[in-house]
């Protein structure tokens, strides 16, 4: 039994499910579904080993109840820059929670959720920083030959703070405004962009995003404004359709209109 197996079984263990990903990729193991098929079965996650041994691992956060902040630091941004201006503003992630370093020196910070979240992840939130609540690559899985590693293996995950909640994802946050949201009525408009951040399953994304575009196109905005929004949408599922799908319906789309 290798490293990866033993952790995976050992989180299976603790109730947080876990899935495949192809050996030295975050690409999910052949005929899988990816994160949909994460599972706490042990015979389950044996077989994978016994067919692919230098799997890979992932987790499902939201059926666990997680939430991970995503720091890059391989792009043009640095997202630990980007930490720090929080940091300033008095929005400090702790650092006492668990934590990941990434193989590209990335931070993956892991935090606990009081309530599930209707989201599965927002991108780019601030610069170089997405929040994640659907699947995570996780310790030790590796990319070429560069690994994920806790920086505190003892540390436990610690509730997410309510800054996050309220700042980063700010129509999840625990807070009055909130509450008060929640008792407007809710107009036409107000549907559509609930489905826009909704998103949907991986086989019915075509016809979500078909469907989404020309709801969007019926307010009355703009092309450029119903492309990008278009384009946010798709950024929402997991995975996304490739750009060139997306445009195909835009293009068919927008002839109807």
């Amino acid at each position: 039994m290798n490293e990866i197996q033993t952790v995976a079984l050992r989180l299976a263990r603790s109730g947080l499910p876990v899935f495949p990903l192809s050996s030295n990729s975050k690409v999910p193991l052949k005929g899988s579904s990816g994160y949909l098929d994460a599972t706490t079965d042990k015979q389950t996650i044996a077989g994978w080993f016994e067919h692919v041994p230098r799997l890979n691992l992932g987790m499902r956060l939201d059926t666990a109840g997680l939430l991970v902040v995503d720091v890059d630091r391989h792009g043009k941004t640095d997202g630990v820059a980007t930490l720090r201006r929080l940091n300033q503003e008095g929005k400090q992630l702790p650092g006492d929670t668990y934590i990941e370093r990434t193989p590209n020196d990335g931070l993956h910070y892991f935090f606990k959720l009081a309530d599930p979240l209707s989201i599965r992840r927002r991108t780019n939130l601030y610069p170089a920083i997405d929040v994640l609540h659907d699947f995570v690559m996780i310790a030790p899985s590796q990319i070429d030959d560069r690994r994920y590693t806790a920086i505190e293996p003892i540390n436990l995950i610690k509730p997410a703070p309510q800054w996050l909640l309220r700042d980063l994802l700010p129509s999840q946050g625990t807070n009055k405004a909130t509450e008060h949201a929640s008792n407007i009525r809710k107009t036409w408009t107000g549907r559509v962009l609930d489905d826009l951040v909704a998103g949907t399953s991986e086989g019915n994304r075509n016809s979500f995003l078909a469907s989404l575009l020309g709801k969007i196109l019926n307010t009355g905005c703009e092309g450029v404004t119903a492309y990008e929004l278009l384009q946010y949408a798709n950024d929402q599922l997991q995975p996304p359709l490739p750009e060139k799908e997306v445009n195909s319906i835009f293009k068919s789309i927008i002839k109807r209109v």
